[in-house]
């Protein structure tokens, strides 16, 4: 069995028109399609197009792309929830059905559902330059904080936290000693 080829696109209609017009890049696994796309890609599954009363109608306006099984797929789901009008049904437990049967079936909708790779936008960088040199928690407090640029604030966002003060001992418990030929080891002593 062979793998589904995926688009690589921007968007599911920019996916779509790429399909239709057999110009599309694809790529089987993530790896592939970040090669091929430049960059972070991300699978998606997305719903487009208009809603078709039968599977009949869909299938005729999406004749050509409907060929290649798993990247574009017809799917049904129920138009609008039924109205809750009555009360909860009881079961009838006769001529081995157990429930009664509905009315009337509900009425269901077919939507063209499109599989591709999708493109991220790449991550922002902040420049070196930008960083204010202090720890944002105590930038916050002054008045310097009413004075920065987005690039200062986003340079602070990227920035490693360190420690205000030095980190004091851990306390050991009421009843833990360290005994003095070994300090490496906390004994309960209860």
């Amino acid at each position: 069995m062979t793998l589904p080829l995926y688009p690589i696109a921007g968007d599911g209609h920019a996916a779509l028109e790429a399909l239709r017009s057999g110009e599309a890049q694809r790529a089987a696994r993530e790896r592939e399609a970040e090669a091929l796309a430049g960059g972070a890609v991300a699978f998606v599954t997305q719903s487009l197009g208009p809603l078709f009363d039968s599977e009949a109608e869909a299938k005729k306006a999406y004749a050509g792309v409907l060929d290649d099984s798993r990247v574009c797929v017809l799917t049904c789901r129920i138009a609008e929830p039924p109205p809750r009008k009555h009360s909860p049904m009881q079961p009838v437990f006769t001529d081995g059905v157990r429930w009664p049967r509905t009315e009337k079936a509900p009425h269901a909708i077919w939507q063209l559902s499109v599989s591709y790779w999708k493109r991220l936008p790449p991550p922002r960088q902040a420049s070196a330059d930008a960083a204010p040199g202090q720890q944002a928690r105590t930038l916050r407090k002054s008045r310097k904080a009413y004075d920065l640029t987005p690039e200062q604030i986003l340079a602070l966002t990227e920035t490693p936290l360190q420690p205000a003060r030095p980190q004091k001992a851990l306390d050991f418990g009421l009843f833990d000693f360290i005994p003095p030929d070994n300090p490496g080891i906390v004994i309960a002593d209860e």
